[in-house]
């Protein structure tokens, strides 16, 4: 009696023998006359020598077409589940927001951040239990991290979605490959099937590397978060490519490569092989250009690559079109975006596209770029926009993102007159006072700072030595805001250049009305910039000084600037003004040195400026022991965002003891 080998009939097989038969059938008698000489090809796959042999390709050909589409099923869950995930997230703060109303508000009138907010005894309780174990889910998910090197660190969340995703893919590749004849783990079984899945997952890829991706949006995980995701999930569909192509040269004959479809495999994943040498981290970041360049050709190749390759041989084209797909409409999207807010035709501009910028070097590492806001642009604190510039860029159509420093017309609100620390300082009530190149307030235009580094960058920063005025076409915004009306206390941490995401939501806190309307819980924000050098102050100076004049009175304000490097102390408000009551009316009064830019700030009681490091670890304990919601927005170094990470990693019995709920919006400098 012939020997039957085992079959494993889980959920991925089928309901009974006999359609499993007919199935079977229907996929031999599918497939294509390549195929079959393919088949035919190999080493004692004649009916002769192996009169099963098509029995096993029938099989196979089914399960590559089965298989992928319940990864997709298993995909499709955990998509929903982040997106339910984020659904409840809003819900909960929103009710919780109503369900408060407004905050207490200190009433001692320090708006520093030692003797903020008196602490009370905490006691048990287990009505806490569900918010615990979400801020505890939190806290493992992340703010543990694995560091590799000093500039990559991912989150146990990523690396978790990774493994899994790894898991799932190897499971489905490796599942019932016995063969006819009794074969565990046939070759015929899993490297055509690692094609299969690897094609598959094209979509997912192309979904999670786009700007306009619809994920963004049901899961709400902005589009430079989910890039992670993409990476990754390349990389291991690389691996499964490798796989397939490994298996099938090292047992197709020789003369099977004289195909055409053979070819054109080859050549995609040769292309794939290259792109992903060019994405590692260190090539893409020193040599930005040659990613931009390559991505694009590359990615264009081993898709009509794999496009006519799988059309050979399996049905599976229609995992490699939507690919494509999904690339031009965001494509088209964003240039319905530079067209619509860079059009003369809107503007009134005549040719060519764009808008004059100008350009300042506020120091060798460091360009301002400043351009009128276009009409329609309209965007949230803390999102980002690409900016072309032709004439910089090695290619016209190169795109750079930055985080844009200010927030737009929304947000304009009346100024007052304010009281300085000192009685006989009184800043100036008018609302289009002061703003350098051209006068222009906050609102009325876009400005970016720019960390110089090789490449566009550097060549940005020798236009702006240069003195020269460059065309820019803006495209955005993008990216997402945090949602801060649900924290009683908002922290903001900025290093360096993060001044430019930390000043937009400090900006957006204080501007919008949601406070004085009482649509926000927030009641305190406390403002961490770290600096190596004193004339960094003037970067901000004037913004700060005009944001602290609409503070809303329900609002306690508390900005710590830290000076790492440089000689000069400074412990709280150590300048007085000679002579009688001055009034700070002009820009050339306030900027004419980097005092005062300093004297600017110093006199104001809600800023203190201080030499050295910033403790985080200390300032964000003291924080979180007051009551009430508490959010910390972190934009900077890994060496900032591991400290604040390390600082609320809160244990879960404190939790349980009435600990403050804590959400934490990282944007780091360093990437994978």
């Amino acid at each position: 009696m012939p020997y039957k080998p085992p079959r494993f009939t889980p959920i991925l097989e089928g309901k009974s023998s006999i359609s499993s038969s007919l199935r079977s059938l229907r996929a031999l008698f599918s497939l294509s006359p390549s195929t079959v000489l393919l088949v035919m090809s190999q080493p004692g796959a004649s009916a002769q020598a192996d009169p099963g042999a098509f029995g096993d390709f029938a099989i196979v050909s089914e399960r590559n077409m089965m298989y992928p589409q319940q990864v997709w099923w298993l995909l499709a869950g955990v998509i929903a589940l982040i997106s339910i995930a984020h659904i409840l997230s809003l819900l909960y703060a929103t009710s919780y927001t109503l369900r408060h109303g407004r905050a207490p508000v200190d009433t001692g009138g320090k708006q520093d951040i030692e003797g903020y907010g008196a602490t009370h005894p905490r006691r048990f309780s287990w009505s806490r239990l569900p918010l615990a174990l979400v801020n505890y889910f939190r806290v493992v998910s992340f703010r543990n991290t694995i560091d590799v090197g000093e500039s990559i660190s991912v989150t146990h969340a990523e690396a978790w979605l990774t493994i899994g995703y790894i898991v799932g893919l190897f499971t489905w590749l490796f599942i019932n490959t016995t063969d006819t004849s009794g074969s565990a783990l046939s070759w015929t079984y899993w490297s055509g099937r690692a094609g299969s899945l690897a094609v598959s997952q094209f979509p997912l890829i192309t979904a999670l590397g786009t700007k306009n991706s619809i994920l963004a949006y049901i899961t709400g995980i902005s589009y430079d978060k989910l890039n992670f995701m993409h990476r990754m999930t390349a990389r291991i569909v690389f691996i499964l490519l490798w796989v397939h192509a490994g298996s099938k040269i090292a047992t197709t004959p020789a003369e099977s490569f004289q195909s055409l479809f053979l070819r054109l495999g080859l050549i995609a994943i040769v292309a794939f092989t290259l792109l992903i040498i060019v994405s590692y981290r260190s090539i893409r970041a020193r040599f930005y250009e040659l990613f931009f360049f390559s991505h694009f050709a590359l990615v264009l190749i081993m898709l009509l690559g794999g496009y006519f390759h799988a059309k050979q041989v399996t049905p599976l084209t229609y995992y490699i079109w939507p690919s494509l797909l999904v690339w031009a409409v965001d494509r088209f999207l964003r240039l319905l975006r530079v067209v619509y807010y860079n059009s003369f035709f809107l503007s009134g501009r005549t040719p060519p596209l764009g808008t004059e910028a100008a350009l300042e070097l506020l120091s060798p590492r460091f360009v301002r770029l400043r351009i009128a806001r276009p009409p329609p642009l309209k965007w949230t604190p803390g999102q980002a926009a690409f900016l072309i510039v032709p004439s910089v860029s090695r290619l016209s159509i190169e795109a750079h993102p930055f985080t844009i420093a200010g927030v737009d017309s929304r947000y304009r609100v009346r100024r007052k007159p304010i009281q300085a620390a000192d009685s006989r300082v009184t800043l100036c009530d008018s609302d289009s006072h002061g703003y350098m190149l051209g006068a222009k307030p906050c609102w009325e235009e876009l400005e970016f700072m720019i960390n110089v580094r090789d490449g566009f960058t550097k060549r940005l920063a020798k236009a702006a030595e240069k003195g020269e005025r460059v065309r820019v076409l803006v495209d955005g915004p993008y990216g997402f805001s945090p949602n801060l009306r649900g924290d009683d206390t908002v922290l903001l941490v900025a290093g360096g250049s993060g001044i430019s995401l930390v000043l937009s939501v400090f900006l957006g806190l204080i501007r919008r009305g949601d406070v004085r309307a009482g649509k926000s819980r927030c009641r305190r924000v406390v403002f961490v910039w770290s600096i190596r050098d004193a004339k960094q102050l003037e970067w901000i100076s004037t913004t700060l000084v005009d944001a602290l004049a609409v503070v809303p009175a329900e609002l306690g304000v508390s900005i710590r600037i830290f000076i790492t490097s440089g000689s000069r102390q400074f412990t709280g408000n150590p300048r007085q003004p000679a002579g009688g009551q001055s009034v700070i009316e002009s820009q050339s009064e306030r900027d004419t040195t980097n005092n005062n830019a300093m004297g600017l700030l110093t006199v104001l009681d809600a800023v203190l400026i201080t030499p050295g490091r910033p403790e985080l670890s200390k300032m964000l304990k003291e924080i979180a022991a007051a009551a009430g919601r508490l959010s910390v927005t972190v934009c900077g170094s890994q060496a900032i965002v591991k400290s604040c990470r390390e600082a609320l990693r809160i244990p879960f019995m404190s939790f349980m003891y009435g600990a403050p709920s804590v959400t934490l919006h990282v944007e780091s400098f360093g990437y994978a």
